[in-house]
């Protein structure tokens, strides 16, 4: 297909995750403001046409104004700390007030590397009117050059209204740049700090000629040329060698017994697991049991082999009995109850030697509370004499689900072809 005619494919329709200048929405929207044109960026097309503002969360549609060229404006900007600047400024000014300058490419490359362990915020995509809010907030606070306000704190003091340019809370704004200058300061200072050790060739940076990034980009390029990915798109490389040579029976992941764990963690343990890892203490209240073990939240927590107490709470697939269908919105469990049904499912799908595409689908929550023995702050045990009586039942239920899997796999490929066809019929009656 030339690319005329893909741009005309465009008018009426909209793309999936991305945006362009010719597809309906766009188009829609000129209409609607009686603009000649629309004027877009590289950001406003590689997002989608529901994208929404991180700092206003305005739409796409919320976003454009007339421009003096009766164009709409259709920008987004990368929004990003400016530590950098600031890091290689004092490297070279550093540097050349040596006697001997000692600095050398590497010591540089040391410089950028510190510099982005002392950024507030990642770069982040915004509408064009809020990165235009941070650099006039600034000003009104009279705020330190190489300052940028984060994301989180541009939405604290903006007065937001659709289709016109931000206006600011220039008291809220005085507020939140009072609350970040003090470690503003101290960035400042460790920039300082980081520069000067940079400067006197004093880093301790040690560049790889071949880095792990590199060997795996380059991979990643020769799966396609050999069409790896064809087979796996996403983990080409388990394509070409057996991920588990030496391992054992199918049924070894319940057969093993998990140890014991004697203490608990304290309440400050607890404080910090909910500051830095506490999404899902956060999420659920105290009153909070799991569905299956029937463990508080309390007594989920457990030891993990990277952090001194982790907690998991999450939903996966699960076989519904009575329907004889996969709730793939089941309640959420615990992360030892999950891992249970995942490897019970995948020891059924092993030992059937089918595919399906869930392997904790085959199992009820029903079947999970007969099998496993609970204990606080510990992985499950397993009953492994009720689950050897209870798998022949699960892989025949096994074998039935991947027959619908499959038959439902088709049917929706059939649908694709058919509208592929059409789409193609489109076209050809339609030539440019």
């Amino acid at each position: 297909m030339t690319e005329s005619k893909f741009i005309e494919s465009l008018k009426g329709r909209d793309l999936e995750g991305i945006d362009s200048e010719y597809t309906l929405s766009t188009q829609a929207l000129v209409q609607a403001f009686e603009a000649d044109g629309a004027h877009l960026n590289r950001w406003w097309v590689m997002t989608p046409v529901t994208w929404q503002c991180p700092c206003c969360k305005r739409t796409k549609g919320q976003i454009v104004r007339l421009n003096k060229n009766n164009y709409l404006t259709c920008q987004l900007h990368e929004h990003h700390d400016h530590m950098k600047d600031v890091v290689k400024g004092l490297f070279e000014n550093f540097s050349i007030k040596q006697n001997i300058i000692v600095a050398d490419e590497l010591s540089e490359k040391f410089a950028i590397k510190t510099s982005f362990s002392l950024s507030a915020y990642d770069n982040t995509v915004l509408c064009f009117d809020c990165n235009k809010a941070d650099a006039d907030a600034k000003k009104i606070v009279n705020a330190h050059k190489y300052f940028s306000f984060s994301p989180k704190q541009i939405s604290e003091f903006l007065v937001v209204t659709p289709n016109e340019e931000h206006k600011i809370n220039m008291s809220q704004a005085q507020h939140v740049w009072q609350e970040a200058k003090p470690i503003f300061e101290v960035r400042l200072q460790m920039a300082e700090n980081f520069a000067r050790i940079a400067a006197e060739k004093k880093d301790w940076y040690q560049p790889s000629k071949n880095t792990a990034r590199n060997i795996e980009r380059k991979a990643r390029r020769q799966f396609e040329i050999n069409e790896v990915t064809k087979i796996n798109k996403y983990e080409p490389e388990r394509v070409l060698y057996t991920p588990e040579p030496f391992k054992g029976k199918n049924s070894s992941w319940r057969e093993k017994i998990n140890p014991q764990t004697r203490t608990k963690p304290s309440k400050k343990q607890l404080e910090h697991l909910a500051s830095t890892r506490g999404k899902y203490w956060n999420k659920y209240d105290q009153n909070w049991l799991c569905p299956c073990c029937g463990r508080d939240k309390l007594s989920c927590v457990r030891p993990s082999k990277k952090n001194p107490w982790v907690l998991e709470i999450k939903s996966g697939s699960m076989f519904e009995a009575v329907s004889f269908e996969v709730n793939h919105q089941a309640e959420p469990v615990c992360a030892d109850c999950l891992d249970t049904a995942l490897n019970w499912g995948r020891e059924i799908i092993k030992e059937t030697g089918i595919e399906i595409t869930f392997p904790s689908s085959v199992v009820s929550l029903e079947e999970l509370k007969e099998i496993i023995i609970i204990r606080h702050h510990s992985k499950h045990n397993h009953l492994n004499d009720k689950i050897n009586f209870m798998m022949p039942d699960l892989m025949e239920r096994a074998k039935k689900i991947a027959v619908i899997e499959k038959a439902e796999h088709e049917a929706m490929l059939a649908v694709c072809r058919k509208q592929k066809e059409e789409y193609q019929q489109l076209l050809s009656n339609n030539p440019v």
